[in-house]
């Protein structure tokens, strides 16, 4: 039955990238963000759903009247630079791990090819909030069903990942931390009551999601994003209405193992798990300083753990979109990384200051927001090419381009706007 129902959606939506290509990237984002071929069971696990959804979109281009450009400005700039030196880094990659550093590659360049085919085909205030609702809604399916089965289950057993880039409990967490942000912007900017609060409701139980994945970076996300959210609203009163529940909700619902497992946060030093990050970060450390483009998207072989190690046997990827990209590109990337997601803030911060319409100011703010979880929770995950932050990017810099060209005419307040 769920292979009907993915193969009935993808048939109606794929070919809209014809006609449109916006939509052809609305269906890349829910196809890369939702896997949902990869929740049936049957002929639709294994179909080359995005390389059909990739195929129309550059068709639809191509062929049809829709408006394109391609603006390369602000954050897209440093995307382009960190693109380009990923491929400059990639033939000095030490070990190519049977074809998986390759896979990496092709994997990474698809993500960013259909970025900077986003920004072509991008252009007024209804494709982003668009964009930021795909991004919202994909993940935040499964917020509602891990909240959901954390409540049923009394927290016992942990939210999983989708796979890809959400393989496991500890990413799955730190994207619905990140979608919780743009799902307070859709409850906002919305006039239907019933519409506000379902997505309240969402909002609560994609927290309790990511409790439930008894992720420990995750709870340092919620903690960091929760602080910036509450501080970055514009009514305070009614953000911290979601945390509180949940606040309220860890000690009389959660049982005792997760809170064993939070436990470990202040003795990491003698839990294995986090020693076999921090002696990933040294391997990282010492590649880039003895590497100048790095190790490649492979570092995670005996040959080069036993040359750059402290500890040769205690082999893990970096857990870190810092040490990962450090690690990767040398010191060269990590800077190029770096740049990216500070010009990704300061657009956001210019939205917040040069726009008179309080919609693109409550937005530019909860991105901000967003990025602070991407920033808190990344530093304990290889997520340094997870695409979710990049729509984001996309989304602002097409923003500040629409704002740029155009004169934004007198809007009502935020707290106005934003009330009722």
């Amino acid at each position: 039955m769920r292979d009907l129902v993915v193969t009935l959606f993808m048939t109606i939506t794929i070919p809209l990238g014809l006609f449109h290509p916006w939509m052809g990237i609305m269906n890349w984002t829910f196809i890369s963000l939702a896997s949902p071929h990869r929740q049936a069971y049957g002929f639709i696990y294994d179909a080359p759903l995005a390389m059909l959804t990739v195929i129309t979109t550059l068709l639809g281009i191509l062929f049809s009247r829709d408006p394109k450009r391609l603006v390369i400005r602000g954050p897209m700039v440093w995307m382009g630079v960190f693109t380009l030196w990923m491929l400059i880094t990639f033939p000095f990659s030490l070990d190519q791990g049977d074809g998986y550093n390759q896979e990496i590659l092709s994997k990474v360049m698809k993500i960013m090819f259909m970025n900077f085919i986003a920004m072509m085909v991008i252009f007024n205030r209804k494709q982003i909030d668009i964009l930021i609702a795909v991004c919202a809604i994909s993940l935040g399916i499964y917020g509602v069903k891990g909240g959901i089965f954390t409540l049923m289950t009394g927290g016992n057993f942990r939210v999983q990942g989708l796979g890809g880039f959400l393989v496991g409990n500890n990413e799955m967490a730190l994207a619905l931390i990140m979608i919780v942000p743009l799902l307070y912007y859709m409850q906002q900017t919305t006039d239907n009551r019933w519409y506000r609060k379902g997505l309240l409701a969402a909002i609560f139980l994609t927290c309790v999601a990511a409790i439930g994945s008894q992720s420990r970076g995750a709870l340092v996300a919620l903690v960091a994003m929760g602080s910036a959210f509450i501080y970055r609203s514009p009514q305070r009163g009614k953000a911290l209405i979601p945390f509180l529940a949940v606040a309220l909700f860890i000690p009389f619902f959660m049982p005792e193992s997760w809170w064993s497992r939070m436990d470990t946060i202040s003795t990491y030093d003698q839990d294995a798990s986090a020693m076999g990050r921090i002696n990933a970060w040294y391997l990282a450390w010492n590649v880039a300083t003895h590497n100048f483009f790095g190790g490649g998207f492979y570092l995670e072989s005996d040959r080069i753990f036993a040359m750059y190690a402290p500890d040769p046997t205690d082999i893990h990827v970096a857990h870190s979109i810092y040490f990962q990209t450090l690690g990767q590109h040398g010191f060269i990337g990590l800077f190029l990384f770096l740049g990216m997601w500070v010009s990704t803030w300061r657009t956001a911060r210019w939205i917040n200051r040069f726009s008179h319409d309080p919609k693109d100011q409550l937005l530019s703010r909860m991105i901000e927001v967003s990025l602070v979880g991407y920033a808190t929770g990344g530093a304990f995950l290889n997520l340094a090419y997870f695409d979710g932050p990049y729509y984001l990017l996309v989304a602002l810099a097409a923003l500040r381009f629409k704002l740029m060209n155009n004169t934004p005419s007198p809007a009502p307040s935020l707290q106005s706007a934003t009330a009722g």
